[in-house]
């Protein structure tokens, strides 16, 4: 007989003025394939109808917690909190303008226990837009190695679709006094106590929308991630590759010059699979073979 895995996987969501969008994003996770897990949701200050929508979730689905915020605190602050209330085995991140696709927690939960060196598990990702309409893919390495080294110029996995291993998440603390970039430093607090995976699968949809954190602020939020790098190294024992710290101070350079429209561009341009060039892609293949079978 196969056995059933019953490990709790906790999921933390901290949540600010994201009444457009907090229903779809817990009934993403209310429907996930993999069924034992507990929820806790904190309401940072929210101004609009957040708290009301949590409210009604809670009374219906016992699985989900929210601690409410009367004034906002901050993300690290939040983060914080719903990680000392969780109690699962493992635990993941989510954001409350986001969607979790059905299959996530089951493919991250069988990454885990199939990678005993890895301690947090991301994958890939669908961005979409305000209206929830996909427009491009954000892809991942699935090499560990790579991770690693790939800190020091680019983000390894984005930072909502992470599971995290119960007593290595619990061992670090977001900084809360940083606005944004909070993810950089959490991230390596975490490499001390293991690897970095994705699933190769397309598990998650993240939403670029006005009121999507970071997406304002762009220099800001590069500063910030400078910082945590090099806390990384003098805080947490990160060792850079050669070739890490060139492409980190090429950044620097880059950064210091752009306007943060064009940084923004260039982002996009090199970290986006747009969707828009697949369907031309695939309207060419289709003309060439309309031809060619002529």
């Amino acid at each position: 007989m196969k056995k059933v895995n019953k490990a709790l996987i906790s999921v933390i969501m901290p949540v600010r003025d994201t009444g457009k969008f907090v229903a779809e994003a817990v009934e993403s996770i209310r429907n996930q394939t993999y069924k034992n897990w507990e929820m806790i949701v904190v309401n940072d200050g929210s101004k609009d109808k957040t708290g009301e929508i949590l409210a009604k979730f809670a009374k219906k689905d016992k699985r989900i917690k929210v601690i409410t915020h009367k004034r906002a605190s901050g993300i690290g602050a939040s983060l914080n909190k719903a990680l000392d209330k969780s109690k699962g085995k493992y635990i993941a991140r989510m954001d409350g303008d986001d969607v979790a696709l059905p299959k996530r927690f089951e493919l991250q939960l069988k990454y885990l226990e199939k990678h005993f060196k890895v301690v947090a598990v991301g994958g890939q990702a669908q961005m979409i837009d305000g209206k929830g309409v996909p427009f491009a893919y954000k892809k991942f390495s699935t090499d560990s190695k790579s991770l690693r080294e790939m800190i020091m110029w680019m983000v390894p996995m984005q930072h909502p679709i992470m599971m995290v291993r119960g007593d290595v998440y619990k061992k670090c603390r977001y900084d809360e006094k940083l606005k944004t970039a909070e993810d950089v430093d959490l991230m390596v607090q975490l490499l001390k106590y293991g690897e970095f995976g994705n699933v190769k699968e397309t598990v998650y949809q993240y939403r670029k929308a006005d009121t999507s954190n970071g997406h304002h602020n762009v220099k800001q939020t590069f500063w910030l991630t400078i910082l945590g790098r090099i806390r990384g190294i003098t805080r947490y024992g990160y060792k850079p590759s050669i070739k890490g710290v060139f492409l980190s101070l090429v950044q620097i350079v880059v950064v210091g010059l752009l306007p943060s429209k064009w940084i923004v561009r260039a982002y996009e341009s090199r970290r986006f699979l747009w969707l828009t060039l697949r369907r031309l892609e695939a309207q060419k293949l289709a003309l060439y073979k309309l031809i060619y079978s002529a």
